[in-house]
């Protein structure tokens, strides 16, 4: 018999037989934030299928961004996972039973979970720079949009390094018993202040990526309330700063209660909602048709497909050949029924960019003619 298990002797507690059951405010807490992590990943993946949908129907046209935005996908699902599993007396009515273990079990996935948020992150990000790539033409815009697609790269390499990295070995960094002697981990403060930090600059570019699409909306020939809607669809990723920002000021603040497992519920419970309000923020634009369809049934936008183009004698719309065709001052223009941007969000974006003769935007090749329509009476 050994000096660790004789009667009597001191050896290394274990975390198993030490009860840890949470205070009601953490409970509570666990039982919201399960509730709110699961309706939001239910948002995000019918929005994100729709996504997919439309990029891949009638015509497959995805880009990279549409595969970077399905990496964001995956990352987000398992960042919920684990934090979900940080709380398992959310399921169950006895907290007697959670001791120090599951304490230490529940700190390691939130450890582990940081990686994939910082990358999920990443990846929202890239892809909404890779979607307005290929919207916007002008070097400095597409140069700025290349430099954020680079820093969002450097940032989530340096969370999972500081992640990884802030406790040698890491496993100290969940051993809340100090049983780790010989480990050297990050003070406290250093913690918080990278924390406060990597909050800081996620809520610089989640306005920067939640504006620059709303910016593009005044080269869009649509009615101003429609422009006003839309913009407010896009703006969405707006709510993600504002997220980002309550969470930095609870990591200001963490370690600095009685109640740790309640703070970090409180700091897990706005990083999911700050990743999953920019994912669907990414994802909106691509749904043009389905949100201007409920739009129109709520009188949000006009039931007329109208443009800034005041309607003229010489004006009109038919059909020709299976393809829709315009009529404007002796100008016609036809478009395909199935084109492979109809229900993206190009359609909403839609920039003026040909500007050699005879082609106008997007490479749409125009004529001038007459046109003439007689109607029969039967």
């Amino acid at each position: 018999m050994n000096a660790t298990t004789a009667p009597g002797a001191f050896g290394p507690p274990d975390p198993s037989l030490i009860p840890a059951p949470p205070t009601d405010a953490a409970n509570s807490l666990a039982h919201s934030f399960v509730a709110v992590a699961i309706t939001l990943n239910i948002i995000s993946f019918l929005l994100f299928s729709g996504r997919l949908w439309t990029r891949a129907f009638p015509v497959f046209h995805m880009g990279w961004d549409d595969y970077v935005i399905c990496a964001a996908w995956a990352f987000i699902l398992s960042n919920s996972i684990l934090l979900i599993l940080t709380v398992p007396y959310a399921f169950s009515g006895d907290l007697s039973t959670f001791t120090v273990a599951d304490v230490m079990y529940s700190n390691k996935l939130a450890i582990l979970s940081q990686p994939l948020w910082a990358w999920s992150m990443a990846a929202i990000k890239i892809s909404v720079a890779g979607m307005l790539l290929r919207l916007e033409q002008q070097r400095f815009i597409r140069r700025f949009l290349w430099t954020m697609i680079w820093l969002q790269v450097v940032v989530a390499v340096y969370n999972t390094l500081s992640t990884t990295l802030q406790c040698i070995p890491l496993r100290a960094a969940w051993d809340i018993l100090g049983l780790m002697t010989d480990a050297k981990c990050w003070g406290k403060n250093a913690i918080r202040i990278n924390s406060i930090c990597t909050s800081s600059f996620n809520i610089v570019t989640d306005v920067i990526f939640a504006l620059m699409p709303v910016t593009f909306l005044r080269k869009v020939q649509i009615p101003l309330r429609e422009r006003i809607v839309i913009g407010l669809l896009m703006a969405l990723g707006i709510f993600a700063s504002v997220a980002s920002i309550i969470k930095a000021t609870i990591a200001a603040n963490f370690g600095r209660t009685d109640d740790p497992n309640l703070e970090g519920i409180e700091m897990g419970t706005w990083s999911l909602i700050e990743e999953q309000i920019a994912f669907i923020a990414a994802c909106i634009p691509c749904l043009r048709k389905p949100f201007q369809q409920v739009l129109r049934r709520f009188g949000l936008v006009s039931t007329l497909n109208n443009t800034s183009v005041k309607p003229t004698a010489g004006s009109g719309y038919g059909r020709m050949n299976g393809h829709n065709v315009s009529n404007v001052n002796g100008a016609i223009r036809m478009n395909s029924m199935t084109s492979s941007r109809a229900q993206s969000e190009e359609d909403i974006l839609g920039f003026e960019r040909g500007t050699k003769p005879g082609v106008g935007p997007s490479g749409q090749i125009w004529r001038t003619t007459e046109l003439r329509l007689e109607t029969t009476e039967k």
